[in-house]
């Protein structure tokens, strides 16, 4: 007779916390588990000012931290000199994805899929082997998702855009305001106007703006008018990148 297991998803930035309600459009995160049993769908339920984020901790406990640490990167004296590293542990009203499956009768490897949408329009697909064992009645997988979150801002003088962690996490100029220094950042928009010519812009952080995760960049005086903006941003630590394309 078939056993029945609980199979909780934790689906983390990288580089950062769990997915909530501050990442893109939390509420079309899709999972689910294929397997013998057939495709299950497992619920991913973010409810705003209930379900948190994860908790940020210096000390890593066995069972409860996620295998993914937060590093920092050093930051110029007389701030921060070394890289700090943090770990993100869940609690009761953690976000997560929950379900209860039918286990095979023998050892299995299933396949978990995730869809975690972007603000390009297209989705992030991520896929997992999971091995289901009928002797196991409980399984708690974290899946990194890779990616920062970029939204852009408007243009007259500037060229702007909203670089976060995919989790929405802030960028600021460093700690302790938040764990991810705008210098760990290097962001471009790409111009190009309605007679074809291109124009390449680096933004830096907007420092009028603290908090915002907003870069920015003066317009030429010769900017022609611009038909589209392509913004890319790196995180150097991570190897995280976005990519945004702003149609005039």
């Amino acid at each position: 007779m078939s056993q029945t297991a609980n199979i909780t998803i934790y689906l983390q930035a990288v580089g950062g916390h769990f997915l909530g309600a501050n990442a893109y459009d939390p509420s079309n995160i899709l999972i689910s588990l294929k397997y013998a049993g057939g495709k299950i769908k497992i619920p991913y339920v973010v409810t705003p000012y209930f379900t948190d984020d994860g908790n940020v901790s210096p000390n890593f406990t066995d069972g409860a931290s996620s295998f993914l640490p937060i590093i920092t990167i050093p930051q110029p004296m007389p701030a921060v000199q070394t890289a700090s590293i943090n770990f993100l542990s869940a609690d009761f009203t953690t976000v997560a994805g929950k379900a209860s499956i039918k286990l095979p009768t023998v050892v299995e490897f299933a396949e978990l899929l995730v869809s975690v949408p972007t603000t390009s329009g297209k989705p992030i697909l991520l896929s997992q082997s999971v091995i289901l064992n009928p002797a196991q009645p409980e399984y708690k997988i974290t899946l990194p998702v890779p990616g920062l979150y970029l939204s852009a801002s408007s243009i007259s003088k500037m060229v702007s855009v909203f670089v976060k962690m995919m989790c929405g996490c802030a960028v600021t100029p460093g700690p302790p305001a938040s764990l991810w220094p705008a210098n760990d950042f290097t962001v471009y928009a790409n111009v190009v106007d309605v007679l074809g010519g291109t124009t390449t812009y680096q933004l830096t952080y907007d420092t009028t703006k603290t908090g915002n995760s907003l870069f920015s960049a003066p317009l030429s005086p010769k900017q022609k008018k611009i038909k589209s903006v392509t913004y890319t941003a790196i995180q150097k630590s991570t190897g995280n990148y976005g990519v945004l394309v702003d149609t005039l």
